[in-house]
This record gives C-alpha cells, sequence and structure tokens, in this order.
C-alpha cells in the first residue's frame, strides 16, 4: 500500500509511506532552486514515485495537510478587525487575497501556492501524474503535525507540543499521544500566534520575516533580557497556566510583513532595523535576547501544564514551525519536566507531509505503527556514474577512489590542515538541516574556522554559530543532558572542560546545536568522525550546510557549481575526491 503525504503552499513537499515505511521524502525548493518554494510540488512528488518505481494509479491515498474550507475563524478574525480597525483590515485582506489567488497550478518554478489550489488537488496531480482512482483526505493541519513528530518517534506514550504561525483555526495545539491514538488536551485559536509574534520580532530587527528567524536566535545569547518584563505585560501575556495571548495592537503580523511596526512598539524599543545589511547594536542584542526569553518561558508554561493535564508523561514530541527553535528546545529538555524530548527533521510544514501520511496509515485506516524515523536520508541519491558524468562536463579528469580508508585519509588530510569540505554523499535530508549528505565541514578545534568559512563560502553574519557533528556514543563526554539528536534540532550546553577544545562550535553562551551521528543511519559518515577523532583525539566536525545564499544543493551539478565558485579546498562526492587544484574555469 503505497500512501502520499502532500504540503503544498508556503514550504511545498511531498513524503510516499510504503506499509506504513516512510521510502521518499522531499521539499519542493530543492529542484526549483527558490528557498521556501511554494508552488504545487510537482517535482517532490516526481520524485517520490520514481523512487518507488510507481505511477500515481499506483497510490490508494492521499493525505493533504491542510483542510481549506475550515477558515471560519480567520474569516471572523478578519471581519472583527474590520469593525475595529480598518487599516489593519486592508492590510490583512491583501495578504489573504495573495493567499487565494490561483498561481497557475503550479507550471512556474516560480509561483506561490494558494489556498484555491488545495480544493483542486485531484486534478492538480492528474494534469501532471495521470490518473488518480485512490481516496484523497483532506486532514486538519495541527493533527498532521501532531502525527509528523509522535508517530515518527520512538515514544508508545507522549505529551505532545505543537506551535507555529496557524492552522486552520488555532495556532498552538497541547496533546498527548498513545500507540495511535492523539488527543488534543488544549487549543488556543488564531490570532495568539507564538509564530507570528516571533516573525513580528524578526521583521523588527530587518531580517526577513519567515526566513530570518534563526538569526534572531543566534543574535539573542549576545543580550540580556532587558525588555523582558515590557514583552510578557503588554505583548506576550499569560493569564492562566498552559495558555497565553497576544496583544494585537503591539502584534500585528500582517503589518510587519509590509515593514509596518505599532508606534507605540516603536516608543518603548527604539526605531526598528532597517535591513539585513544595517548595522548591530547592543540594542538589538536587547531585543534578541528578550524574545527569545519570552518565547521560551511561555514555552515551558505550555509544556508544563501539558505535562500535568497529560497524565505526566516524560517523553515530549514537539512539532511546528516554532519546533525549529532548538534554542527553547534545550531549554525544554533543561529545565522541564521530561526525559526525552522528540522533535522530527522537518518539524514546519514540510514534514506534514510524513504527518498527513502516517495520519492517513494509523489513524483513518486504523494500522499498528510501525515506522521510527531515525534519520533524514530521504531525498535523491546519486552515484558513481552520474557524479563522473557531471565532472566530466566540467572538464574534471579523475578517477573515483574505490578504497573508502584511501577517501577518508585524504578528507582527514585536508580538514587537520585547516581546509574545508563539501561533503555529497547518498540520499539527501528532508528537513532544513545538513546532517552529513550536503554538508560544508570544517575542523572545530580552531576558532579560526569560523572566519575562514564565512570569507570563503557563507558570507553570514559573524553571530550566528555553527554547527558539531559528533558520534552518538561520544556525545555525553562533550554535552550536558546528551540524548540522542540526529537531526541538529535541540541546543545543549558544551561541557566546560570541553570548550576551549571545539571553540569554533561553541557558541558565545556556550552552548551548541549538536547533531549525533549513529553509525546504522550513516556509516560513511560516522566512519569519517572516527577517522579524525583518531588523527586528532576529537569526534566532533563543524558541519553546516552545503549552500550559498540558496537551498541546500541537490545534484551533483549544483554541488559542483557551489563549490567551483566558492573557496573550498576539496569536494568528496561519492567515492569521488576532486582537490581546488585540479579544477579549471567554471563553465555553466
Amino acid at each position: 500500500m503505497y500512501i502520499l503525504g502532500l504540503a503544498t503552499m508556503g514550504e511545498s513537499a511531498a513524503a510516499l509511506l510504503k506499509d506504513g515505511i516512510l521510502i521518499a521524502a522531499a521539499e519542493e525548493e530543492r529542484f526549483t532552486r527558490i528557498k521556501h518554494e511554494g508552488c504545487f510540488p510537482i517535482r517532490a512528488i516526481a520524485f517520490c514515485l520514481a523512487k518507488a518505481g510507481i505511477s500515481l494509479g499506483e497510490v490508494e491515498h492521499i493525505g493533504v495537510y491542510w483542510q481549506p474550507f475550515r477558515v471560519g475563524t480567520r474569516a471572523r478574525g478578519m471581519l472583527k478587525t474590520a469593525l475595529r480597525n480598518p487599516p489593519a483590515f486592508l492590510r490583512q485582506a491583501s495578504s489573504a487575497l495573495r493567499e487565494f489567488t490561483p498561481a497557475g497550478g503550479g507550471d512556474s518554478s516560480a509561483s506561490q501556492g494558494s489556498w484555491l489550489e488545495l480544493f483542486f488537488v485531484r486534478t492538480l496531480l492528474q494534469k501532471h501524474f495521470g490518473p488518480f482512482r485512490g481516496r484523497l483526505h483532506y486532514l486538519d493541519h495541527h493533527r498532521c503535525h501532531m502525527a509528523s513528530a509522535f508517530f515518527a518517534s520512538p515514544f508508545e506514550e507522549a505529551t505532545i507540543l505543537v506551535f507555529d504561525g496557524a492552522g486552520e483555526e488555532v495556532s498552538t495545539t497541547l496533546g498527548v499521544g498513545s500507540g495511535t491514538k492523539l488527543t488534543v488536551l488544549r487549543s488556543i485559536p488564531w490570532p495568539h500566534s507564538l509564530g507570528h509574534f516571533y516573525s513580528t520580532m524578526t521583521g523588527f530587527l530587518g531580517f526577513t520575516m519567515l526566513d530570518g528567524e534563526y538569526k534572531l536566535m543566534g543574535l539573542a545569547p549576545y543580550g540580556a533580557p532587558e525588555h523582558l518584563s515590557f514583552i510578557r505585560s503588554n505583548m506576550l501575556m499569560t493569564d492562566k497556566p498552559g495558555s497565553y495571548r497576544l496583544n494585537p495592537a503591539l502584534v500585528d503580523y500582517h503589518a510587519a510583513l509590509q515593514g509596518h511596526f505599532a508606534p507605540s512598539l516603536r516608543q518603548h524599543f527604539g526605531e526598528p532595523r532597517k535591513n539585513d545589511g544595517a548595522p548591530f547594536t547592543h540594542r538589538h542584542q536587547q531585543i534578541a535576547s528578550s524574545t527569545q526569553a519570552a518565547f521560551e518561558e511561555v514555552v515551558l508554561d505550555l509544556a508544563a501544564w501539558a505535562f500535568q493535564e497529560g497524565g505526566h508523561r516524560r517523553n515530549l514530541a514537539i512539532a511546528g514551525g516554532c519546533g525549529l527553535n532548538c534554542a527553547a528546545n534545550g531549554r525544554l529538555l533543561r529545565d522541564g519536566p521530561f526525559e526525552r524530548i522528540y522533535v522530527p527533521p522537518a518539524p514546519h510544514d514540510a514534514g506534514c507531509t510524513v504527518g498527513a501520511a502516517l495520519l492517513v496509515y494509523h489513524e483513518v485506516l486504523g494500522h499498528p505503527r510501525k515506522f521510527e524515523m531515525t534519520h533524514a536520508y530521504y531525498g535523491p541519491e546519486y552515484g558513481d556514474s552520474e557524479i563522473g558524468q557531471a565532472l566530466q562536463t566540467q572538464g574534471i579528469e579523475t578517477p573515483p577512489v574505490t578504497d573508502e580508508d584511501t577517501l577518508l585519509a585524504k578528507t582527514v588530510n585536508v580538514l587537520t590542515n585547516g581546509g574545508v569540505v563539501g561533503w555529497f554523499q547518498g540520499a539527501m535530508e528532508f528537513g532544513p538541516r545538513a546532517l552529513g549528505a550536503r554538508s560544508f565541514l570544517a575542523d572545530p578545534r580552531h576558532e579560526s574556522i569560523r572566519d575562514t568559512i564565512n570569507a570563503k563560502i557563507k558570507k553570514r553574519e559573524l553571530f550566528r554559530p555553527f554547527a558539531p557533528s559528533i558520534k552518538e556514543e561520544s556525545a555525553a563526554e562533550y554535552f550536558q543532558g546528551s540524548q540522542p539528536s540526529p537531526f541538529m534540532t535541540v541546543t545543549l550546553p558544551v561541557r566546560p572542560e570541553q570548550r576551549d577544545r571545539i571553540p569554533a562550535v561553541t557558541h558565545v553562551d556556550g552552548s551548541a546545536r549538536v547533531q549525533t551521528v549513529r553509525h546504522a543511519d550513516n556509516p560513511r559518515y560516522w566512519n569519517l568522525l572516527d577517522r579524525f577523532e583518531q588523527a586528532t583525539g576529537v569526534p566532533i566536525l563543524l558541519n553546516t550546510s552545503f549552500n550559498i545564499q540558496e537551498p541546500i544543493v541537490c545534484t551533483p551539478e549544483q554541488a559542483l557549481a557551489t563549490f567551483l565558485e566558492s573557496g573550498v579546498d576539496a569536494l568528496v562526492m561519492g567515492n569521488y575526491f576532486i582537490d581546488r587544484k585540479m579544477v579549471k574555469p567554471f563553465r555553466r
């Protein structure tokens, strides 16, 4: 039995189950090369079908991550806004109009998906992929998030926390999972949204909303939360345990999308930072720190209430776009009542594809659980023949290195000599993190490597930290509160005695966004870490995404182009080792 899961707006993606087991998942942006691609996920669907070797006609069920007919709360909210604040209503209506406007059915790689397209999923599928005779299921958005975290987790029982911008009617869901049963304990309705609060402050700091939230999170440890009391009293308030509300007079998400902020907000915080190129000041650091602190306070309260009301389940499953806030996830692990936390590799909307398919399999069809998501390697994979052809096209003539020990030794030699390596291996990761399949790697023992990477490759803000990959069995030696963290979704404190050993991956507050690597999930990457440890005594590599101001590379051609346009010292693709010295002028 094949079940296809779809996300069709904003973070378009597709995922495919075979008899309850995930076999393929990919985001549309990796194919169109447009970050946060929102067109109908034609290419992601095509990849999933091709990987399974099937046609659309062999798919029995399709789960869609949204119920577009349930927009009553949003509509009523906009009507109230119209009566109370006509300018704000016009801004919201403008946003809604863009959402409902057709985008050409996904023919254009630059098109943005619309709510209207959701009503015609079957038509769009059959237009591109032929007959579909199975059942189409429109599913509750937050329930898809719940399923993506709990049904893919190792937990038989868990507390569940879902928080994002908004679903059909709600923006936060607190619940529990047991076996194949999902139970909602409380829902917090839109417009009271932690995601919209955080995005509004992201815009205030001059970062791109719905893209730069991780920059705010990286900036926060440089400041002190001096505005925390103001935010909690005037913007993000808690009237009772396990709940919160926003003040729409100060947190106007739709206005912020257009660069407009309330006068009272500017009066307290000062003028908003103009754009990503403007300088940072101590004031900006304080605002970021206060925003993150307020967010964490509310998240801790929500999770603690769900723990109490849900029967003291000590496992926690997290999903929704706010689940990408790895600092808050780490705080829950340290200060919350939980023993283990599971956050899937794509907690944002793209991950709802996995959740939708699992929801159909377990809740609609009644099948027992049989799948645990221990890795994220569900995307396209390329062999040496395809890699070799890409190299030949660029005039690079080199044979594959058939002995893995030799390949790893050459790679470690570059790393230990201060070089940066492009690492392109196996199936591409699903989700926004590079996890040792499409990564840039470097030696974490020298703080100066961060400047080297920024100068040669990433061209990004110096306050943003780089993450460590570590052999899973060595994690407790270097990080406090260690648990398996294969998806780089939890920030942990670096042990004080180890911070000087790995300064390039230790943030200013002594933390690190950790990826633990298990040999069974990625044997070549684990072997590289092991070989690096043999050479240096440190089982850790600095790992950052294989991209430069674009989505993470997918194909050998994209990897090679990024390598050739950067200052990276070596590229390891499959069994091929390409030294910078081999390279001739780049031909597009």
